[in-house]
């Protein structure tokens, strides 16, 4: 009897520290909301470890598997490159006219890097490979590919995916050629190289570090590497936004994601003609997307200082690439959570000699990611990432070629980038690849 008496006193202080502890951490009283962020990313690792789908995918918005619609009288010739998370796996197909794969990458994180731990810290290193995403990437005429891991680092893939080399360091987004064999892509600076007055009121490097639980990093960089895998030059992104006094920005930032201070998605050779409508911006500085300020911006491409920023008109950017007139097209994700202005995501061109913009495209969304492509045509295909779905749409808004691809029966595939080429793009014909 004694013993059951003593095991019901077990039982009933236990519920009794479980309601107080979720009390306290309701009430905010640490340690309890620690515990209880502690728990729930636990869960969460341990949850995706064991689950047979990327946390990633969404469920299906589109019907329609493979090319659904295709004008051959008004797309633009040409070849197709898709990037992401396929259903066998992480994959770049290339892709003929009528959407027949002709080839197909495997970019494979564990096989770039042997010996992560070597490398990259222990906790970002992938738990399978369902947690990581390959997004970005630049093809080479010999039938190679400049790949990027986000978060992780960048890689060089043969024609049959086997690793020429892999980077020592964090590299992540896009990747874009400087005209001379080079090429920038956003990088990562580490938390403890990062001065403390940097950081969000209260924390140290190490605290931020440690809160970090995704793919980013605290401190963006940008990075010049060459076709080798050697790193040139890199200079830090939210330096350039400190020294600017874009105490807003920061703030902004903050009150977002205090872990992820800027975000840089993409990186973009500023051209002559846009150089014109700039004052004091020279052609070949840098025109970046930094995400977490809602803020595309121009970086001197030898100091890395801030020289020109624009915030406004877009929420969550990507892409913003330059056209032949010096204009400013810009992947405007926008959120659902801001309606007053519709939904949905848009194609917006930037004119920053007036500081106007006009809707190029709209009518598809997606929240992360997303790439764009003005065509030689005067089309533009545009990447729906966490629909699964690329599609190549006229300047009056018909869609005249449309690929989409499931990951089973009730998610979408991952699309994380997109490219057209030309027809004669390669130089030699793909081998047959054993592995």
């Amino acid at each position: 009897m004694a013993k059951q008496s003593n095991f019901a006193e077990r039982i009933f202080l236990l519920l009794a520290m479980i309601t107080t502890g979720g009390l306290l951490g309701a009430l905010n009283i640490a340690p309890f909301p620690q515990i209880a962020d502690s728990a729930r990313m636990t869960m969460t690792v341990v949850g995706g470890m064991f689950s047979s789908r990327p946390s990633i995918l969404l469920p299906l918005t589109y019907e329609g598997e493979g090319l659904v619609t295709h004008d051959t009288a008004r797309s633009q010739p040409g070849l197709t490159l898709v990037q992401g998370i396929m259903e066998n796996g992480h994959e770049v197909r290339l892709l003929g006219p009528d959407g027949e794969t002709l080839h197909s990458w495997t970019p494979d994180f564990y096989a770039s890097w042997p010996n992560a731990s070597e490398v990259i810290p222990a906790k970002r290193i992938p738990a399978s490979q369902n947690h990581y995403v390959s997004q970005g990437l630049y093809p080479l005429p010999d039938g190679s590919l400049i790949v990027n891991f986000s978060g992780l680092g960048t890689a060089r893939i043969d024609a049959c995916s086997n690793t020429m080399w892999a980077s020592t360091a964090p590299r992540h987004h896009s990747v874009t050629p400087d005209g001379q064999g080079n090429f920038w892509i956003p990088g990562h600076i580490p938390a403890s190289d990062t001065p403390s007055e940097w950081m969000p009121d209260g924390l140290d490097p190490q605290e931020i570090e440690d809160d970090i639980a995704t793919d980013h990093y605290y401190h963006d960089s940008v990075t010049l590497m060459s076709a080798d895998g050697e790193t040139l030059r890199e200079f830090s992104v939210l330096r350039a936004i400190v020294e600017a006094g874009l105490e807003g920005a920061l703030y902004l930032s903050a009150q977002d994601l205090r872990t992820d201070a800027t975000h840089i998605n993409d990186i973009d050779l500023v051209t002559a003609l846009l150089a014109d409508r700039i004052e004091n911006v020279n052609e070949g500085d840098l025109l970046v997307s930094l995400r977490a300020m809602n803020m595309i911006a121009i970086l001197d491409a030898r100091s890395g200082a801030l020289k020109w920023h624009r915030q406004g008109g877009w929420v969550r950017q990507h892409d913003p690439d330059i056209t032949a007139d010096g204009m400013i097209d810009i992947y405007n994700n926008r959120s659902p959570e801001i309606r007053a202005l519709g939904a949905g995501s848009q194609i917006v061109r930037f004119d920053p000699s007036t500081d106007t913009s006009e809707v190029l495209v709209d009518g598809f969304f997606s929240d992360i990611m997303g790439v764009h492509q003005l065509l030689d045509n005067g089309n533009r295909l545009v990447v729906e990432s966490r629909a699964g779905r690329v599609f190549e749409v006229t300047p009056q808004g018909e869609v005249v070629w449309d690929y989409r691809q499931p990951w089973d029966d009730e998610y979408a595939a991952l699309f994380s980038f997109g490219m057209r080429v030309p027809t004669d793009f390669f130089e030699e014909e793909f081998p047959t690849c054993t592995n």
